[in-house]
């Protein structure tokens, strides 16, 4: 897939994206969407399914929204708040990190410069992009399993890793056109063009899709 037909594919799915009922959706009315529940969020979702992440965050922001009120509460009482996300006693102490990181350095609020969010022990280029488009509406790109699955399955992209997609990524499109690509692709692999028992027939750029094909 070339780059004008992938940029062609990307519109007609930006049109298409109010109709899925996808689990990356559900975050946007789950709870209250600010930098920091948003950071947090980006945390708890790591090898962990949208659906548990969703709910542990709604547990979570019932007891603490922000840093200030965070760090008040006890590690053990963050880990049954969150469980059963994956590896939820680490995290639960990294959210405490984070939470006091950001009141010492950055007087409790989450930076909006990829640089000073790879600053902070915890949050790694792939949070980092995700949180700078999802809380700050950056001209950037996160690349996840589903972006990878799905650039590669398209033919746009030849890579072996999320990681290697990123750079690609970044090379191949400007700012603008990386703009809200990680939700509108993550919830396009989830509902239609899923791992597993793709929903071909119903994927409305199946016609531009190799992979449709045979």
């Amino acid at each position: 897939m070339k780059k004008r037909d992938f940029l062609e594919a990307v519109e007609v799915l930006r049109g298409e994206y109010e109709k899925w009922d996808a689990p990356a959706k559900r975050f946007e009315n789950a709870y209250r969407r600010t930098p920091y529940t948003i950071t947090i969020s980006v945390l708890l979702s790591f090898r962990t399914k949208d659906e548990v992440t969703l709910e542990a965050g709604k547990r979570l922001f019932l007891k603490a929204s922000t840093p200030y009120e965070m760090v008040k509460l006890k590690q053990e009482e963050i880990e049954r708040a969150i469980y059963p996300v994956g590896f939820y006693r680490k995290k639960a102490k990294a959210i405490l990190d984070i939470s006091k990181e950001l009141i010492e350095r950055f007087d409790g609020s989450v930076p909006s410069c990829e640089e000073e969010l790879l600053s902070i022990k915890g949050i790694g280029p792939k949070a980092a992009n995700i949180i700078l488009e999802s809380a700050f509406q950056k001209e950037t790109v996160a690349v996840d399993t589903h972006l990878h699955r799905i650039l590669n399955l398209w033919g746009f992209l030849n890579t072996s890793s999320p990681e290697e997609s990123f750079r690609e990524l970044k090379r191949e499109l400007a700012p603008k056109e990386q703009a809200g690509l990680n939700k509108l692709l993550v919830s396009f692999g989830q509902v239609v063009c899923r791992p597993v028992a793709p929903l071909c027939s119903e994927c409305p750029v199946s016609g531009m899709c190799p992979a449709a094909f045979g």
